[in-house]
């Protein structure tokens, strides 16, 4: 067990890897946290004055190279579990005064990561989330034209859709739609963004991005987030980048960010003082070119991790 740490010591990150693709229709993305593990992350980032570790990779109980299940509600045996060890590994992380980043791993492990940073931080619905997409993830089993569980995660954070992914560890809602900001968004069915325009969370769409800028939207939205909540976190799944410059992931979509104007900018997460969580989400090893994406995520993490 490690000593929360004093305010003059430097606070280590804790790095959870989410080894699981059931929530999505290509199950690659389990290979995600193992290959960043393999390229000696925590080394390069020691290297950068970033103090890390590895706690653990956290696997389902059968991998997809096992059994044959197609996405939806057959899948959730495997998801749940998985995920409740993901929310109980974020929660012991914390307790011991270290920071959360859970690398996957698709992005139903949103889930679990932030239930879990909530459950410790004692708030439920007193919680801001920026979510840097390419899409809404604001599915629910009866929208979804896939069934994927990992185009759901943002309903079951503000407790719509599925009972078992929106009660995760804690009964009820999460997140308050007014505590949420989406970034890079540029890819949708209009179910997704009939609901969320409903409940009125902010919407920074890709086109906001490439004409007002990275370093504007990002202020706007940790502002947004932190207005009126105890602290904030971060979830980024790699497909907000434009393919060109992330193309390992599990659903690409062109025209997304570009890693060279959005980088330099995350400093102002990363000095925040109420900061608490981040997971970087979907990458996909098979379809990473000459580790674009490899690079990229320790490029994310050297500007984003508390120093």
């Amino acid at each position: 067990m490690h000593t929360k740490k004093e305010n003059t010591e430097q606070r280590r990150t804790g790095l959870v890897g989410s080894a699981s693709g059931w929530g999505a229709q290509i199950r690659e993305t389990a290979q995600g946290p193992l290959i960043m593990q393999e390229r000696n992350l925590t080394s390069k980032l020691n290297k950068h004055h970033i103090s890390s570790y590895w706690t653990t990779i956290l696997h389902p109980n059968a991998k997809a190279d096992e059994i044959d299940i197609p996405p939806g509600e057959q899948t959730l045996p495997l998801i749940i579990p998985h995920l409740e060890k993901l929310s109980k590994a974020i929660q012991t992380l914390m307790k011991d005064g270290e920071f959360p980043c859970a690398l996957g791993g698709d992005h139903v492990m949103g889930v679990g990561t932030f239930s879990g940073a909530i459950k410790h931080l004692d708030a439920q619905e007193n919680f801001g989330l920026i979510w840097v997409d390419a899409h809404m993830d604001a599915h629910t089993p009866k929208t979804s034209p896939s069934n994927a569980y990992h185009g759901m995660p943002v309903a079951s954070l503000l407790g719509y859709g599925e009972p078992q992914l929106a009660n995760l560890t804690q009964s009820g809602a999460k997140i308050r739609p007014q505590d949420l900001a989406l970034v890079g968004i540029r890819s949708f069915e209009p179910a997704e963004e009939e609901l969320l325009k409903r409940l009125n969370v902010k919407i920074f769409y890709c086109d906001d991005v490439l004409e007002r800028g990275f370093e504007t939207i990002i202020q706007e939205a940790i502002s947004h987030v932190s207005q009126h909540t105890k602290a904030f976190g971060v979830s980024i799944d790699l497909d907000a980048f434009d393919p060109k410059h992330a193309p390992g992931v599990g659903s690409p979509e062109t025209d997304g960010l570009i890693p060279a104007q959005t980088l330099p900018y995350l400093h102002y997460v990363r000095n925040h003082p109420r900061f608490a969580a981040l997971e970087i989400t979907e990458f996909n090893p098979e379809r990473d070119e000459e580790n674009l994406t490899a690079t990229l995520i320790e490029d994310i993490l050297k500007e984003i991790l508390p120093r």
